[in-house]
């Protein structure tokens, strides 16, 4: 028990611990999470799976109806969503669909552990340590780190860029195959693409896998169905300014302190919370442009570096990791599933680039953390505007815009000689 105390408060294996226990101790708290947050959740008044268990598998049923959103209609999120709805149906059905949901999610988090753990024997220093930061990250950050869309394209982001080195080609095709399902790794292609010297083969794996997907819906609905499967990119711009997003703590702070002329809604919709008063719909129609910004200051920041000599070690997770918190941060919407995506990226960093992606993996645990707060044990407090809750999130969204502040330094900074796993 001792030795385990001590494995737990310092990360450091004890003598008396060996490789063989301390993995089958990992293995244990891993999969664990998975159990006891599945369990706790649905038994919990907010329904933090209420996505799993009404929306998707309402979607998915309608799909197989006849009624395939993001293929006969207009759908919110890409249309390779559907396939692990269906999965999910195909374990569990309709009755035990969250069951279904759920082994799904673990099995792809357990390979994803494997690859990174595991594999070849791949427990060395940074491959441990990068285990366990994924391991506790997963207990900070809580039930929406498996009951959302987010936790099936995780895993698939987390295995693409960790086989990167060994195939270019494959890992781009996946990562765009995760970016079929949820937007977000199109940031993780872009961040490759950019520090990659074989764009090629990244470009063509992004062909493939678009082939793979739109191929069948040209094939089942035509020319519609294409229509319809980037319908996601149009529906964003109608969303307001989430009650989460990053931007939106200032008026939910002005709320909790009393300020007249800000409210929260409910949008059926898009099935979000949302702020409205003076100057929410100004802010929110400049997010898109900074985001532009961001996003181009951080290419050029990156394809600097890169031709000064840095590593991909030293430069993918940092430019990935910028790229990912631009959306975030300049995001109309605030989702706590978000927070989910540092973790493949954070991974990275801490087996490519060892101790040098230290300070944002402390960072990122804490961010998980103050998420699980907000959402869904203190989500009241949020929705009401209570102090409590609208310091907590002011705290959380800080804490993401420090980070990008130190992905903007360490761009800015000359590339120095670290360890790393890929030396």
């Amino acid at each position: 028990m001792n030795s385990i105390q001590q494995l737990l408060r310092t990360g450091k294996r004890p003598a008396s611990m060996s490789p063989a226990r301390e993995r089958r101790l990992m293995w244990l708290l891993f999969i664990g999470a998975h159990v006891f947050y599945t369990v706790l959740s649905a038994m919990h008044g907010h329904m933090p799976y209420g996505d799993v268990t009404v929306v998707y598998r309402e979607w998915i049923t309608d799909a197989l109806a006849g009624n395939a959103r993001g293929i006969t209609e207009p759908f919110v999120y890409p249309v390779a969503a559907l396939i692990p709805m269906w999965i999910a149906h195909l374990l569990g059905g309709e009755a035990f669909f969250v069951l279904g949901w759920m082994a799904q999610v673990l099995a792809l988090n357990s390979l994803a552990l494997w690859w990174l753990t595991t594999r070849r024997g791949r427990f060395t220093e940074l491959y441990r340590r990068a285990g366990w930061w994924w391991t506790a990250f997963l207990w900070l950050l809580g039930p929406i780190a498996f009951g959302r869309i987010d936790a099936i394209t995780v895993p698939i982001a987390l295995v693409a860029l960790l086989r990167l080195r060994r195939g270019v080609f494959t890992s781009s095709f996946w990562l765009t195959i995760g970016a079929w399902i949820k937007v977000w790794p199109a940031a993780l292609v872009a961040a490759v693409f950019t520090t990659c010297n074989r764009r090629l083969r990244v470009a063509a794996g992004g062909i493939a896998a678009c082939a793979v997907v739109l191929i069948p819906v040209l094939f089942v609905a035509g020319r519609n169905g294409i229509i319809n499967a980037f319908s996601f990119v149009a529906g964003q711009h109608e969303r307001g300014l989430q009650l989460e997003s990053v931007f939106a703590s200032a008026f939910l702070l002005g709320k909790s302190l009393g300020i007249p002329g800000y409210k929260v809604e409910y949008s059926r919709e898009i099935l979000t919370q949302e702020v409205f008063g003076p100057g929410v719909d100004a802010v929110g129609a400049l997010l898109t442009p900074l985001m532009f910004v961001l996003l181009v200051t951080l290419l050029i920041l990156a394809v600097r570096r890169v031709r000064s000599g840095a590593r991909i070690a030293q430069t993918l997770p940092v430019l990935a990791l910028g790229i990912v918190l631009s959306f975030i941060i300049a995001n109309k919407v605030g989702s706590p599933q978000f927070i989910s995506w540092l973790a493949p990226i954070i991974v990275l960093g801490l087996v490519w680039w060892g101790r040098g992606m230290g300070r944002i993996a402390r960072l990122g645990l804490i961010v998980a953390a103050l998420t699980q707060f907000i959402y869904p044990w203190g989500y009241g407090y949020v929705v009401r505007a209570e102090l409590i809750g609208a310091l907590m999130l002011a705290a959380r969204n800080a804490l993401l815009v420090w980070m990008l502040v130190i992905v903007v330094r360490e761009l800015l900074r000359p590339p120095a000689r670290v360890p790393s796993a890929v030396d």
